[in-house]
Parts: C-alpha cells; structure tokens; sequence
C-alpha cells in the first residue's frame, strides 16, 4: 500500500508563543514593488523597511562624556543621504587635539559608520562639517544628530537585506504570512511591526548567508520594538 506523506501548513502558532494584542502588535504596510520581476516575502520573514521621502536631519547640543564642559565647536552643512538609517546618530570625539581632531560616527545601531576629522567634510550616511570652537573637544565628547522620517506612507517593507544601505539592513517587523508582490506594483499587507509579543527564535526567516551577529544584531532590533525572540524549550 502506498504511503501519503504530507507536510502540515505553517500557521502563525508556529511563529507566535504570545501576542498582547494583535489589532496593536500589527499593521497594514506597504511592500515594494517587485522590479522586473514579482517580489516574494516568505512566511516568518524578517522585515527592513525601505525609507523614502526627504529625512529631517537635527543636530543636538555637545554632551561631555565626563559630566563637564564639553567643546563647542558646530555642525555645519548638515544632510542625510536617501535611505539613511532612522534614529540617532552620534558625533563621537577619539583623539582630541587643540583645534582639531578625529571623531567618529556611530549610527543609531550601534555600528560605526566612520571617522572624520575636525573641519573636514564628513561623508557618510549622514553628511557635515564639524567645526573647531573656542572650547575643544575632549575624548568622549559627543554631539547627537537625529534623522527623522516623519512623512506618513514614508517606508516599504522587503524582507531584510543586510547589504542594503537605504534602511532595510534595519529589522523593522516580521510577515506574519507569505506574499508575493507583484512586477511594478506596491502591496499593502500585514507586518508584526511592535509588542508585546513573543516569537519562536527558530521559526524566523532570515537571508541565505545570514551570519549569527547579523541575526543578534536584528533580533536586538526587534526586541527594541517589544518583538522578544526567544528559542523553543
């Protein structure tokens, strides 16, 4: 007798060990565009979120690492590139020197986006000329600038891409099932987009060559979201 072997669906069970609410934990996003072809997003999915529109790009005031006087030197010529990463950056001074020096640029997830020097044009995601002052800059020294993507519809969901530089190396949610969006035409469908809520670490979909501190770091992303990952047993 010939044997039937099947395999059951995934359901959001599988995913989801426990959910506050979820008319809160979820939203209706928009998915890009598939380009030349239809664009597919597995089931379980992480998420990034294409940022577009223009960015609000603010500098904040010096803050000293010591609880001092900080430099006073200003940010001039401030700009964000298309896609640059949503949150908080910081200005950090490394070496110190009377009216000059080196800082570095961190990003709102932590990883460095690069160094540059006191009066200098700085290019990176976000774009400036920090300026020497009448006080300088001591190490630690750090100076906040926040990018803002404040316009409602400003961001399209694809799975995560970790090479990608316009937003979507960012985990920003997790498809709850799988779509496929078609050839030229945005998608509007649902996304887990905020907690509380609990999801089976092992069940997540991740790209072909995701690294383990890729994984760590996106996980740490949700988990700023209130989206905990946690593994089975």
């Amino acid at each position: 007798m010939d044997v039937v072997k099947f395999t059951k669906p995934r359901t959001e069970g599988d995913l989801i060990a426990l959910e506050f609410d979820p008319n809160f934990c979820r939203d209706e996003v928009t998915f890009l565009a598939g380009s030349g072809s239809t664009r597919e997003v597995r089931q379980f999915a992480v998420l990034g979120a294409l940022l577009t529109g223009t960015a609000t790009v603010t500098a904040g005031s010096a803050v000293s690492a010591s609880g001092g006087t900080p430099g006073n030197g200003a940010v001039g010529s401030l700009t964000a590139d298309a896609g640059a990463p949503e949150g908080v950056f910081n200005i950090v001074i490394i070496e110190p020197a009377a009216n000059g020096g080196v800082f570095e640029v961190i990003r709102p997830d932590g990883v460095l986006d690069g160094t540059g020097v006191i009066g200098t044009a700085y290019n990176g995601a976000i774009n400036f000329t920090l300026a020497d002052g009448s006080t300088d800059f001591v190490a630690g020294d750090r100076i906040p600038v926040t990018v803002d993507y404040a316009v409602t519809g400003a961001r399209k969901f694809t799975e995560i891409s970790f090479s990608a530089t316009d937003g979507r190396a960012a985990a920003a949610g997790v498809a709850p099932r799988a779509l496929t969006v078609p050839d030229g035409t945005d998608l509007v469908g649902p996304a887990i987009r905020r907690g509380p809520i609990l999801l089976r670490a092992e069940e997540l979909v991740w790209p072909a060559g995701a690294t383990a501190d890729q994984k760590a770091g996106a996980i740490a992303q949700l988990e700023a979201r209130g989206i905990v990952v946690k593994a089975s047993g």
